[in-house]
């Protein structure tokens, strides 16, 4: 069949030639199209449902919301797990989905469930609602809106915002929310005086009724005057402060009791959770959302489009201002992928030029190199692969192997053209270019079947190792699946228009490289013995250096920015954190020049966030590189920084990360840092308790940094009991006492006030002097069921206590959480050493168990997974090998010819200080691929040395001699295609490298085996199998003889 489509494609030259042109019309095409990212989407199918309780503690949000809300989304299908956190004000549930289902689905899903839940609530602890439908990525862009006079307040700017630019920016396409951060909500607030509500014999409750009634708007249908009809309107929104502060509440003697008898109305700040800084003034920060599966630079595009209509739109003075967009790192590491492919690309020409010496063979192969990544970039727009770090990666890789298979076919061919030149005959180009592919396309074929298999492995993986290396091995596939079809139809065609019969001279490269080769190749076939104990003896001391290669899942990807996550004390408020980030603002500005401006988010914005006012993450413009004073790395630059930090505000935590990294390592296992111990148990005065044994016994584990429990108790509560005797003595209703502190002190909107398309909340509370301390709020008067007033403190108990900040819940189970990094060791070892102290030191109650996340945990799995897969693809490959070959000999020769790849990979990790992460273990699955296409293309030209006649020693020397300029160029192809993956330094470079490292060290000594193990091992095998045939057939030989002299 392989014989077939090669005989069409020569037979009809033109025609393959339009096709190839419509191929490129089409790649371009795709390549203009297809989606571009920095990073692939790691993001799990989650759901989010979010309850705003404005006051409640986090342990009455727990109690009360969380619960029932879990409850009822455990039971869901396709759910992987349930997380949520309770903190003040606000519950957060986070629905995790099986890869494989539908995030529309699973939206439906929860919706349908979040009805039945919300049967279960308690009446006005606030609705549940679904979370932005967008990923953890999905934070695009981040802009600040900014008053140039400084006229306008941080109430009119964050009212520009929600109302203006939000609005405007929504329409982008791609993009699912616009969420505001800093800046006061504009709320109209009616500040009761509790003394003039008694003189009036009024109620909390009384006024905020009138207030709901007293703002309404109805239709009254229609009338008929005359021919014509006439809708009718009944109008009575309040549209300003002044028409609330005249709602008549209640009549005395006749008159009328106006709200502005009992309470003063004025426009005012909503309660805030957050707050946003720049360069130590406060700011407002809006943040665009891509929808899932969005291409982000599309929608970056979009929003800046809409940003310059809505500065249109804005008063004069008013500018917006873009803080971080995602693109830039998207071009950095694009950037970064392109050169190594394109610097890769030029390598892979002047070597092909150097071996052949021929200009034109080399411009036949290096035609299949643009043309199979334009056939990858189809097929990656058709399986919705986008273009980023690691699939762009996964074509660096391919580089190589896209080639091989041309560089041996057109070699083949050049070589049977000298010959025909040699002998002098007419040559019929067609013919002979035909004869040529026909001896190799089936070994060539065979080796990209067996390349592709060997990416399999990759496919396996699930969760977030699955969604980072999918990519990666899809684009593999495709530019290998391009690769093949080149080979068999194009490349022959190229070959018979283009080549020329020429002499077969060696180029200076390859009469240098048999010069040294044919010598120990002949030293080697008479002392086999001792050269594979040599090369054994290498495979096992290299396998002893094994244990001694750390092993991490990833290397961090340098993003090149910097970010801290700044972590305070439970009790700190949000004013002292506003003071907080300025003076680390002021103290990164002032001692070091690579900084340009610094924003810092604390706490959470209205929605969408769950962190408290002690927390805030500090975001970093640094100048480009080329403009620092002195040429460091960012994470050293952080390292100094952080140092400074430390002793400028003593009291926080900090801890150094980069903006994407935090959000990755945050969907991983729901918390903030590289490996989290998670403790798991029912109270959580215990959890703390435990905790704080654990931390101490992991801070003498060497190689821990950033080690932080999250502190938890401390949020300090003013506790408000009723005193049901006393209540129920004077007549009082729990209720009314409740009332006093939910409204009264913590405010409630009883309704809303429509300007034009703004809608802005209007809250009852008591005047502030009533509220602003203990003693204030012990002396408000309430009136008994008999009218006498009687002071608060009479009828509720007020005492000071310590709460917990946030409870944090997974399967159903409350957790706490350790936090930290690991620095100048690998994770794995680490966590061993720190599991067997935990266990021998600290006692953990029935009930209590820990376990460990991060990114330990996925690779655990990604490293399980692949021990149970690769055994079965080498099991297919050489079931593949022996459909190829008919022969179990050859197959298991060239299977063991491939350990031997492993020293170079394993010698360069050890000698480079790299770990062997998950990267690395793809560049052995790499280098096994071309271990593999060497061993089957020497292999079967062997093989067909023999079938020319020629004894064993003669045709393994000649099969040999001639191999080695193909084997020597695929080799060096591959290596030089990687080196400057090795050796970039750009964006998303730190993932790429070891695996570069892996497949140029490998392929030195795979190389190096191919060239001396096989043949060797080839003639040794050869000279057994013979003399096992001669043995079977002597018996039969003497048999015969004496059957004869028994018949004479």
């Amino acid at each position: 069949m392989l014989n077939a489509i090669v005989d069409a494609s020569l037979r009809y030259k033109v025609l393959v030639l339009v096709v190839f042109a419509a191929v490129v019309g089409l790649g371009i095409q795709a390549f203009r199209q297809v989606p571009v990212d920095a990073f692939p989407d790691v993001t799990p199918i989650q759901v989010n449902v979010y309850t705003e309780s404005p006051g409640l503690a986090a342990e009455d949000v727990e109690k009360l919301l969380t619960a029932p809300i879990e409850g009822a989304m455990a039971g869901l299908p396709g759910v992987e797990e349930v997380r949520s956190v309770s903190l003040f004000g606000l519950s957060y549930v986070g629905v995790y989905f099986k890869d494989n289902v539908d995030i529309y689905f699973a939206r439906r899903l929860v919706g349908e469930k979040l009805q039945e839940a919300k049967g279960r609530l308690p009446q006005g602890y606030g609705e549940p609602v679904l979370g932005p439908n967008s990923s953890g990525l999905g934070q695009v862009f981040w802009y600040t809106i900014e008053s140039a006079d400084k006229k306008l307040s941080a109430m009119d700017l964050r009212t520009l915002q929600d109302w203006t630019v939000r609005l405007i920016l929504r329409t982008a396409p791609g993009v699912d929310d616009v969420t505001t951060w800093g800046g006061d909500q504009k709320q109209y607030q009616v500040q009761i005086d509790p003394r003039k509500l008694i003189k009036y014999g009024l109620s909390f409750k009384q006024v905020m009724e009138r207030l709901a009634a007293n703002n309404k708007q109805v239709g009254g249908q229609s009338i008929n005057l005359g021919a014509e009809q006439y809708l009718v309107r009944g109008l009575g929104l309040v549209g300003n402060s002044a028409d609330i502060a005249s709602i008549v509440v209640a009549e005395r003697s006749g008159a009328p009791v106006y709200v502005r008898d009992v309470a003063e109305v004025k426009e005012a700040a909503a309660p805030r959770f957050g707050a946003v800084t720049r360069d130590g003034k406060e700011a407002v920060l809006g943040i665009a959302l891509s929808r899932v599966n969005e291409n982000a630079k599309s929608v970056v595009d979009a929003v800046k489009a809409k940003l310059a209509v809505a500065q249109a739109a804005l008063p004069k003075g008013v500018t917006l201002e873009p803080i971080y967009d995602r693109t830039d790192l998207v071009q950095k590491a694009l950037k970064t992928a392109e050169s190594s492919l394109l610097e890769g690309a030029i390598l892979v020409a002047i070597i092909l030029f150097l071996f052949l010496g021929e200009f034109r063979s080399a411009i036949v192969v290096i035609t299949t190199l643009p043309l199979a990544m334009l056939i990858a970039f189809i097929m990656m727009q058709q399986f919705g692969v986008s273009a980023n770090l690691m699939s762009l990666a996964g074509l660096a890789i391919g580089t190589g192997m896209m080639v091989d298979g041309a560089v041996v076919m057109v070699e083949n061919a050049f070589r049977l053209l000298a010959h025909a030149k040699e002998s002098g005959k007419p040559i019929n180009q067609t013919h002979l270019i035909l004869e040529a592919a026909r001896e190799v396309v089936n070994p060539v074929a065979f080796a990209i079947i067996i390349i592709i298999v060997v990416f399999l492995p990759l496919f396996s993986l699930t969760g977030l190792e699955g969604k980072l290396f999918k990519p990666m091995a899809l684009t593999i596939t495709f530019a290998m699946v391009g690769s093949l079809l080149l080979s068999m139809t194009l490349v022959p065609v190229l070959a018979a228009l283009i080549l020329k019969p020429k002499e077969e001279r060696d180029t200076f490269l390859v009469r240098w490289a048999k010069r040294i080769y044919l010598p120990i190749l002949d030293w080697a076939l008479e002392r086999k013995k001792r050269v594979v104990g040599v090369a054994v003896a290498l495979l096992v001391a290299s396998l002893a250096l094994f244990p001694f290669l750390g092993k991490e899942f990833m290397p961090t990807l340098q993003e090149g920015t910097i970010q801290f996550r700044v972590t305070g004390i439970p009790s700190t408020s949000l004013d002292e954190s506003i003071r907080v980030s300025n003076v680390v603002s002021t103290e990164l500005r002032k001692q070091f020049p690579q900084v340009r401006s610094v924003l810092a988010t604390i706490g959470r914005a209205e929605s969408g966030e769950t962190s408290d006012v002690n927390y805030m993450e500090v975001n970093l413009d640094t100048k480009p590189q080329s403009e620092w004073p002195t040429k460091i790395t960012y994470a050293k630059l952080a390292a100094e920084m952080q140092e400074v930090l430390e002793k400028a505000v003593p009291t926080a935590v900090f801890s150094a990360t980069q903006p994407i990294q935090s959000r990755v390592e945050e969907l991983i296992s729901g918390v903030r840092a590289t490996l989290a111990l998670k403790l798991y148990g029912e109270d959580l005065g215990t959890l703390d308790r435990l905790s704080a044994q654990i931390k101490n016994t992991l801070e003498k584990v060497p190689g821990v940094t950033d080690l932080s429990t999250e502190a938890n108790k401390g949020k300090p509560q003013l506790v408000i009991k009723v005193n049901r005797e006393a209540a129920s003595r004077y007549g009082i209703n729990a209720d009314e006492i409740l009332e006093v502190v939910q409204s009264g002190i913590g405010g409630t909107a009883v309704s809303t006030l429509i300007d034009g398309t703004k809608r802005f909340e209007i809250a009852v509370r008591l005047a502030g002097e009533f509220r602003s301390n203990p003693s204030a709020i012990a002396n408000i008067p309430i009136r008994t069921g008999e009218g006498a007033l009687i002071p608060f403190s009479q009828v509720a108990t007020i005492e000071l206590d310590e709460g917990y900040s946030f409870v944090r819940r997974e399967s159903l189970q409350r957790y706490s959480v350790l936090q930290m990094d690991v620095k100048g060791r690998d994770v794995d070892s680490f966590v061993k050493e720190a599991a067997a102290k935990i266990a021998e030191q600290v006692k953990l109650p029935p009930g209590y168990w820990i376990e460990w996340g991060g990114a330990f945990e996925n690779q655990q799995r990604a490293m399980a997974r692949l021990a149970v897969i690769v055994p079965l693809t080498i099991g297919l490959i050489f079931m593949l090998l022996y459909t190829a070959f008919n022969s179990v000999r050859h197959a298991s020769l060239i299977i063991a010819n491939v350990p031997f790849a492993v020293i170079g990979g394993i010698v360069g990790l050890f000698v480079t200080g790299q770990y062997l992460s998950v990267p690395s273990a793809i560049g052995f699955i790499a280098v096994f691929g071309v271990a593999m296409l060497n061993g089957i293309v020497m292999v079967s030209f062997l093989n067909d040395q023999r079938q020319r006649g020629l004894s064993i020693r003669d045709a393994v020397r000649q099969g040999a001699a001639l191999r080695l300029r193909p084997v020597l160029m695929t080799a060096s192809v591959a290596i030089l295609g990687l080196v400057p993956m090795l050796l970039s330094t750009g964006v998303g470079a730190e993932t790429q490298r070891p695996l570069a490292t892996v497949v140029v060290g490998g392929l030195f000594t795979s190389t190096a085996l191919t060239l001396l193990l096989l043949p060797l091992i080839y003639e040794w095998s050869e000279l057994r199998a013979e003399r096992r045939e001669k043995a079977a057939l002597e018996p039969t030989k003497t048999s015969n003889v004496s059957t004869k002299g028994a018949s004479s």
